[in-house]
């Protein structure tokens, strides 16, 4: 009785967890099903942000989310200007969840396809605004004081 007490408050608090959007501030970990951000540094200018949300985290608010994280790794480096070297965003059905019960051969179940919007960019950080760069060039105090991440 104790492990189905257990277990019902376990699935009412996955229910409320994901009845949201992704929170920005969230790090991708076991803890968050795999959705958040990681921030790898691929060069000491350069980073690879990518961020995973759930159904309610859309492309726009995605985008908001990486252009944020964006501004705020190339600050604490030093760095007035970025620009993104390469970006893939993508909104896709992936996993099938459910429960199901075997009896007499015959399975029973539900199960569901859920949706997540992901994004993947290499950013670099620049010191000055160079339309060298082949890209759009984004001021770091601009995007910081004009970009929010409310959807």
């Amino acid at each position: 009785m104790k492990s189905l007490r257990n277990l019902s408050i376990t699935l009412v608090l996955a229910l409320i967890l994901s009845a949201c959007a992704t929170p920005y501030d969230t790090e991708k970990s076991f803890w968050t099903f795999g959705k958040g951000f990681e921030t790898v540094q691929i060069a000491p200018d350069s980073w690879q942000i990518s961020f995973v949300g759930n159904t309610n985290t859309d492309r726009a608010l995605t985008r908001k989310y990486v252009m944020l994280k964006s501004a705020e790794v190339c600050k604490q480096a030093g760095y007035r200007y970025f620009t993104f070297t390469n970006e893939q965003t993508n909104r896709d059905s992936v996993g099938q969840f459910g429960i199901g019960s075997s009896n007499s051969d015959i399975l029973w179940g539900n199960s569901t396809y859920d949706k997540e919007t992901s994004s993947v960019v290499e950013v670099t950080g620049l010191n000055s605004n160079t339309t060298d760069s082949g890209g759009r060039v984004y001021d770091v105090n601009y995007i910081l004081s004009h970009v929010s991440t409310e959807s």
